[in-house]
């Protein structure tokens, strides 16, 4: 065997650049870009709910707004979060964008007729169906958005 260093190949600027651009965008498995996609719209979904719960909660605590605005608003915060998380998730995967925000409404929808099956022991009924219809509608208009968005 002989002793002869080999003498590594420069590496090219572009395949730096590109390499470091695989870093920053983090493509990983298929499997996992989608999970940190549903994580992220879930996560900004939930988080624009709860502000503007708060802050429909501060309006009418200081305003003369009636009561009874209380539901619309609570339903206009939930498929407001609904949409920003159909959107996030929809210009997160790219493909297939109005089924990504009617998945994101589905899983509201679910997850709130679920609770509160839990709670009540019965099915909704009448007014009850109202947020989830809200939640389902609100997924599908941030889908479309980003879809709408997309084309352009």
């Amino acid at each position: 065997m002989s002793d002869t260093k080999v003498k590594a190949k420069p590496v090219h600027p572009a395949a730096k650049r590109a390499a470091s651009r695989r870093k920053k965008t983090g493509t990983g498995s298929p499997g996992t870009r989608a999970a940190k996609a549903c994580v992220l719209a879930f996560v900004a979904g939930v988080a624009l709910c709860a502000m503007l719960l708060a802050l429909f909660a501060l309006l009418l605590a200081n305003t003369p707004l009636p009561l009874t605005l209380v539901r619309p608003l609570a339903c206009l915060a939930a498929a407001a979060g609904a949409a920003l998380s159909g959107w996030v998730l929809a210009h997160r995967v790219g493909s297939r964008m109005m089924l990504c925000g009617l998945g994101c409404g589905a899983f509201y929808a679910a997850c709130q007729i679920g609770a509160a099956f839990l709670y009540n022991g019965q099915m909704l009924t009448g007014n009850d169906l109202m947020l989830p219809v809200a939640l389902l509608l609100g997924g599908v208009l941030g889908g479309s958005a980003a879809a709408l968005r997309a084309v352009r």
